[in-house]
């Protein structure tokens, strides 16, 4: 398997739209998801991997004998978005770069991960463990994926997940979202913004019926506002992010929010209670010493009949249970608050065999004297009796995850692969 060879299998998964879909028969998260792991297993079994399709589900292919070693990462996306200047879905090569959502979340790191552990096997090396690439199709809506896998399959005993960043992630924040209802007052006729609740919306809409003052804080806002009749619509823009850094986005609920609140209640609180991204305006400026600081981001909002729902992502530092998030939200809201997801925290001592193994690998490649980090992304390692988050983003680089344009970087794909190779030799070779 050569570098060229990783390339194409990458660009043939990115051009796979693999956002969760209507379920079908066989495939529970719609067709797309369903292609994306037949052609990533089709990959595995080409370079020699034993596969198995888990019901569309999960996948997997593995390699060599003895205890399970994991490599845990997922074929589905979020949704695209908009402001692309290429095409999402069309794994589009140029300026050193493959653009494609998905590109870092998390299609590429299975590929370097694969392409290293080739190079491993095609030096001669023999595997002192067996190698299994876990594949799952709904890290980004649920994580049915594996929970399906623990239910049916072996589970490994030590693991990896190359879905965070670099040096070594062992410490991951817990997650939780919930829904907050309200009545729908008469005024509004509907509020919709956002797609995922783990992604900051670029996008929002309201439709709204003035008081007679017309009061609307649109001050330096990026909006648009025109009428329908009696009716007013207001939209703005915002800039996307992932959901666990919603700094690095502009929220476009919350700037709708803000523009409505002179002339609605329920936008009033939602702006004065939640703009703030560390939670400071309901009781949730918390932090810890092992993972930082909480965040919180309003990522949709969406109206029926009776209601007006939001969703919203918190990431809390570990040493703080998710009930605590629950009763603060409860105390300085008026809507309904219900826990909709959540995951518990991941935390593994900086002086675990794993952590160091994996830290001297990213520190050989680099030549850095690097430690190991806390994020407020989840991943699979959770599901792992002892795993951590290794790659594949490196310390100040421009990630995308999430965002409009996302793409890999061809170099960085390639000395990611070079600390997996460093690494998996030492921890699942002779």
């Amino acid at each position: 398997m050569t570098f060229n060879d990783a390339k194409e299998y990458l660009k043939s998964l990115l051009s796979i739209d693999s956002v969760e879909k209507a379920p079908k028969e066989g495939m529970p998260f719609g067709e797309g998801v369903y292609e994306c792991l037949e052609k990533a297993l089709a990959i595995l079994k080409q370079e020699g991997f034993r596969v198995k399709n888990g019901g569309g589900y999960y996948g997997y292919g593995e390699i060599g004998e003895g205890e399970l070693f994991g490599i845990l990462t997922h074929l589905d996306v979020v949704p695209a978005g908009k402001d692309w200047t290429k095409p999402p879905f069309g794994a589009t090569e140029g300026n050193g770069r493959i653009y494609g959502r998905g590109a870092l979340d998390d299609k590429s790191p299975f590929i370097a991960c694969l392409y290293a552990v080739k190079r491993l096997l095609e030096e001669g090396r023999r595997p002192k463990k067996r190698i299994r690439f876990i594949l799952g199709c709904d890290e980004e809506s649920g994580w049915k994926c594996m929970e399906a896998y623990e239910k049916n399959e072996e589970m490994p005993s030590l693991g990896i997940s190359p879905d965070g960043d670099f040096p070594v992630i062992n410490c991951e924040k817990g997650i939780v979202y919930h829904s907050l209802r309200y009545p729908k007052p008469a005024n509004i006729d509907y509020i919709v913004s956002g797609e995922r609740a783990n992604m900051v919306p670029d996008y929002a809409e309201a439709k709204i019926l003035l008081s007679k003052q017309g009061k609307l804080n649109a001050q330096n806002a990026d909006c648009e506002i025109k009428e329908d009749g009696e009716w007013t619509i207001i939209k703005t823009k915002g800039v996307s992010a992932h959901g666990s850094h919603p700094e690095n986005g502009v929220n476009a609920l919350i700037s709708l929010m803000k523009i409505l609140s002179p002339e609605n209640e329920i936008c009033r609180e939602i702006y004065e209670k939640l703009s703030a991204f560390n939670g400071e305006n309901i009781g949730l400026n918390i932090s810890d010493e092992k993972s930082g600081r909480l965040t919180l981001n309003v990522g949709t909002a969406k109206t029926d009949n009776e209601s007006i729902i939001f969703e919203i992502d918190v990431r809390h530092p570990v040493s703080y249970k998710k009930e605590f998030i629950t009763e603060k939200l409860k105390t300085h809201l008026t809507g309904e608050v219900k826990e909709t997801f959540f995951h518990l925290p991941l935390y593994v001592e900086k002086t675990h065999p794993l952590v160091k193994t994996l830290l001297k690998a990213y520190n050989i490649v680099t030549g850095e004297k690097a430690e190991p980090i806390s994020i407020g992304g989840g991943t699979y390692a959770r599901v792992l009796p002892l795993g951590v988050a290794f790659g594949p983003c490196f310390p100040d680089s421009e990630a995308g995850i999430h965002c409009a344009d996302e793409y890999v970087d061809l170099k960085e794909f390639e000395t990611a692969s070079e600390i997996y190779y460093e690494a998996l030799k030492e921890l699942c070779f002779e």
